[in-house]
């Protein structure tokens, strides 16, 4: 009897202490609000959005004049010693000039980059989207689960309640010489029992806790207080809330689509290396030579100047290059459209067997919701007929196994719902 005692002394203790430790209790959308807030993953997918952007900016400014200055000093030798071609070299150089280019035609590489990093842009977008709605369902998930557990632990509290009534019962009925030690010593046992599986279900509320702490970015050592309940899955049933399945609007589908658009601009670069680069060139400065400057200053010219120029550049022969280029990016569009196919082949599947899912849970939480209130009379019934001498221990443990089994079926299937449910939603999010 001590021992049962401190058994259950320790549950009750880690029970408490888990209350104790407990901050404010937490509903689903308050551990939503602390994953975005908390997320590394989200940070990274920001960054990306942010180095997309700066990224087309910073291509949006090659259509400007790229100005530049440039300052050089060179000293040359002059001969008989040594020294290069006086007429080359004149005794070294001095320049410092400012130089203008600005391209007057580039075959629409610019544009189809241009394309393409808006592509991006808008792809980043979608992936920071894709980043949050998987959080939200991973959260989503962990959080139904730690509320699975929390139910299933209390239920085997509740377990472990109705079995020491039940044993000062079979007490009582012992000390009236209306049972047998038999009956005391099976009882025992299945209380035992009981304080066991009590001990597990903690545990795993504890691991389960933990899980969802490490998702919305709090200590694992600290002990979260949840605040919500399974049994409310009218919002799950109701399907008439549910935007139409469209697969092909899904935020998957729709990068999957800006990734084959922006393989197929890759595609019209490859092909436009072919066409010429036309771009306008000027400078001015100083610009003279060695030779100029040792001169006496009334001799020497004036370095001042200017120059402008056009040039063409476009490649003759580069030995097929290009058109081995174009077909790897050919290559590479048609890998990404047959992955496209995959993903959206992947998207109704998965969504019609969540379907089925969620027609199954739906008839199960029917079914159960009436052997739950069935198993209920049945223990209530055994244990009485058992008081008056009319059916064994063993068929009073029967019908209390029935019972938890019943309620821990129905806590499944309601979780069930409500994690199926969230697949959903993440599923047809838009």
């Amino acid at each position: 009897m001590r021992k049962k005692t401190t058994e259950m002394m320790w549950v009750a203790a880690l029970l408490v202490a888990s209350n104790a430790a407990a901050q404010t209790p937490m509903d689903l959308a308050a551990c939503l609000a602390a994953a975005e807030r908390n997320s590394p993953r989200l940070r990274i997918a920001d960054n990306a959005v942010r180095t997309a952007s700066l990224t087309r900016s910073e291509l949006g400014t090659t259509a400007l004049p790229q100005v530049q200055t440039q300052v050089d000093a060179i000293y040359l030798p002059v001969p008989p010693r040594y020294g290069y071609d006086p007429a080359i070299t004149d005794g070294g150089e001095v320049r410092g000039v400012f130089s203008v280019r600005q391209s007057l035609y580039d075959s629409g590489v610019r544009t189809l980059k241009m394309d393409q990093a808006d592509a991006d842009v808008e792809r980043v977008g979608h992936e920071r989207k894709q980043a949050s709605l998987d959080l939200t369902l991973a959260v989503t998930q962990a959080f139904y689960d730690a509320l699975r557990s929390r139910e299933e632990a209390a239920l085997q509290a509740e377990s472990v309640d109705e079995l020491e009534a039940y044993r000062a019962l079979v007490d009582r009925l012992y000390r009236a010489g209306s049972a047998s030690a038999t009956d005391l010593l099976k009882t025992d046992l299945q209380a035992s029992t009981a304080r066991v599986a009590l001990g597990r279900a903690v545990e795993a509320e504890h691991g389960a806790t933990i899980a969802l702490e490490e998702l919305i970015g709090l200590p694992p050592d600290t002990t979260l207080a949840l605040r919500g309940s399974l049994a409310d899955t009218s919002s799950v049933l109701d399907t008439t809330a549910q935007p139409p399945f469209d697969p092909d609007a899904t935020v998957d589908m729709t990068i999957a689509g800006l990734l084959v658009s922006r393989s197929l601009l890759d595609e019209g670069i490859a092909r436009h290396e072919r066409l010429p680069d036309i771009s306008l060139f000027a400078d001015a400065g100083y610009l003279t030579s060695g030779d100029n400057l040792r001169l006496p200053s009334s001799e020497r010219l004036n370095g001042l100047g200017y120059e402008v120029g056009i040039g063409i550049q476009f490649p003759i022969l580069n030995w097929g290059a290009t058109g081995y280029r174009a077909e790897q990016r050919e290559a590479a569009t048609d890998d990404l459209r047959n992955r496209k196919e995959l993903l959206r082949r992947s998207i109704v599947a998965d969504a019609l067997r969540l379907h089925l899912e969620l027609t199954g849970a739906r008839r199960r939480l029917h079914v159960l919701d009436e052997n739950l209130v069935k198993a209920r009379d049945n223990f209530v019934l055994t244990k009485s007929r058992y008081a008056a001498g009319a059916s064994l221990a063993l068929e009073v443990f029967a019908a209390e196994q029935a019972m938890i089994d019943a309620r821990s079926a129905l806590i499944d299937a309601r979780a069930d719902i409500r994690v199926i449910g969230a697949k959903l939603e993440r599923l047809n999010a838009h």
